[in-house]
């Protein structure tokens, strides 16, 4: 039995299949942390505070149901942001010469969302003034039926000019 090149049967796969990857870029997870380290840090502060005032909020019930609601709270948004970071972590966004992707995968189920260029009637790139200073942005892109954002973007510009090349070439 001949051996056949590697190569060859996935070049053709990818010229049938797939689209040339023109950028492929995981989103930051810098918000996200920076926002669990606030929660934590808050959390901890009011909770000590609590605990070591017990006349804080009145009698010693009281403050003792409030540290005990705070605990709860700063717990809740600890785990939404752990789960946050852990679905940014497996995302991925793509650009080919053909559309956008994103996709990510979390407990043996993918989800893939993506815009095609030439079905593209806006797009936009939006970043305010701590996005600047740390180095990412949001992409939105209007398909018509639904937006698709690209969020925490590392060098959201290089990105959105890959996707306003892919525009222009659709016009």
């Amino acid at each position: 039995m001949s051996r056949q090149d590697p190569q060859t049967p996935d070049a053709t796969a990818k010229s049938t299949t797939e689209d040339t990857v023109v950028l492929r870029t995981n989103p930051t997870t810098k918000p996200t942390l920076i926002r669990l380290g606030v929660v934590l840090l808050l959390t901890l502060g009011v909770f000590g505070y609590l605990q070591l005032n017990p006349e804080a909020l009145g009698s010693p019930d009281i403050t003792n149901t409030g540290a005990i609601v705070v605990l709860l709270l700063g717990l809740i948004l600890t785990v939404r942001f752990l789960i946050r970071t852990l679905v940014l972590v497996r995302t991925t966004y793509v650009v080919t010469d053909d559309h956008v992707e994103q996709r990510y995968e979390l407990l043996f189920r993918t989800h893939s969302k993506g815009v095609r260029f030439d079905k593209l009637r806006s797009h936009e790139l939006t970043q305010n003034r701590i996005q600047s200073v740390l180095g990412y942005g949001t992409i939105s892109m209007n398909r018509g039926l639904g937006t698709l954002r690209l969020e925490s973007v590392n060098d959201p510009e290089t990105v959105y000019a890959a996707v306003q090349a892919g525009a222009k070439r659709a016009d």
